[in-house]
């Protein structure tokens, strides 16, 4: 991603990586993100310390990085209206 929007290191006795991060404009779910790539790519950690590549996702509507699991959804629900929502119902109580 040429503009991340945040960064993890991991550390281990054998050995540091850095990752680019974003952050799931739905969910909050915090993304690993393959540096330098002019599209979304995502990185999943595997048990053998390799990483998996899956293309990234994004909204139409909203136009943000979204994790896949949202972009299964299929519904452009961003965080800030799902707190809007959830104050809502507790000022109706």
């Amino acid at each position: 991603m040429l503009r991340p929007q945040g960064y993890v290191t991991v550390s281990s006795p054998e050995r540091t990586q850095e990752f680019d991060t974003a952050q799931c404009g739905h969910c909050q779910r915090i993304l690993l993100v393959k540096p330098g790539t002019l599209s979304r790519v995502y990185l999943f950690p595997q048990v053998d310390g390799s990483m998996r590549e899956e293309p990234g996702a994004g909204c139409l509507k909203c136009g943000r990085a979204i994790c896949l699991q949202c972009c299964d959804i299929g519904t452009c629900t961003p965080a800030e209206k799902w707190l809007e929502f959830m104050e809502a119902v507790g000022r109706a109580r």
